[in-house]
């Protein structure tokens, strides 16, 4: 996983699920381990998907 803050890549498996304070039962935010920042898997899809629809518009703009 990428850090969205900061850039920093860890492994969110080793780090693990380390919410502790937002009060969720199934909390699935992942602390970045060199700011902090508290990144959401469940987000990670979405962009990953707004990614490649970007990188379609700009090839689609380009050929014209």
């Amino acid at each position: 996983m990428q850090c969205r803050m900061c850039g920093y890549e860890f492994d969110e498996k080793i780090v693990g699920k380390s919410c502790q304070g937002c009060g969720k039962k199934e909390c699935q935010t992942v602390h970045c381990p060199n700011c902090g920042y508290g990144n959401s898997p469940e987000y990670e899809k979405e962009f990953k998907f707004i990614g490649s629809l970007k990188e379609k518009l700009k090839i689609k703009r380009e050929k014209k």
